[in-house]
């Protein structure tokens, strides 16, 4: 079976972290994926099986829960989880990379990371612009204050969250300013502020 597209949700303490979100962007992918007459959509609330993942993580504190899908079936599989560090980030240009939709397959974004050198990761920088990491959205501290980029290649949620919550800030960041800022960190689902 393909399952073109994926979701990762974190699973914290047996409680389910920003699913509205989650649930939200899954429909979006499908419409926007498959076409507007995509009927056959999960509710996630009820494909997740706590109980499930914490067996199978042997109640691991953090879960990743990937969930693959097409237009019609979906494939639920749980990991422990444990955070890294990413204090280092290597800047590579690349034009014409378009990751709008969460793709199972990352070739592409694997290739972009084989440059990251000596770095943790690399910050994807698109005409001039920050946008991403290989896996989240980026985050950048000047004083007080986080901003990220307002030209993302993919919306993840725990920016969504955390702009909503008004916790950071979006604005254009050029490969020039990165000096600029005092820390730059890695957010995504299983990684937040």
């Amino acid at each position: 079976m393909m399952f073109p597209l994926f979701e990762t949700i974190a699973i914290t303490n047996g409680k389910i972290q920003n699913l509205a979100l989650h649930q939200q962007r899954y429909i979006n992918s499908l419409k926007q994926f498959y076409g507007k007459n995509t009927l056959n959509i999960h509710d996630f609330s009820e494909i997740i099986q706590i109980q499930t993942a914490l067996i199978q993580t042997q109640h691991a504190p953090l879960i990743r829960c990937r969930i693959d899908y097409n237009a019609t079936e979906l494939q639920v599989q749980y990991f422990a989880y444990q955070r890294k560090t990413y204090r280092t980030f290597q800047p590579v240009i690349c034009d014409e990379i378009d990751y709008g939709l969460k793709y199972a397959d990352r070739t592409y974004l694997n290739q972009l990371l084989q440059q990251k050198g000596d770095c943790d990761e690399i910050m994807i920088i698109k005409q001039g612009k920050v946008t991403d990491c290989t896996i989240g959205n980026l985050i950048f501290r000047q004083g007080e204050v986080w901003v990220t980029p307002d030209t993302p290649l993919f919306a993840g949620t725990q920016r969504a969250k955390l702009l909503a919550a008004n916790k950071i800030q979006q604005r254009t960041i050029l490969l020039e300013d990165i000096a600029t800022f005092d820390e730059v960190r890695l957010i995504n689902a299983l990684n937040p502020l």
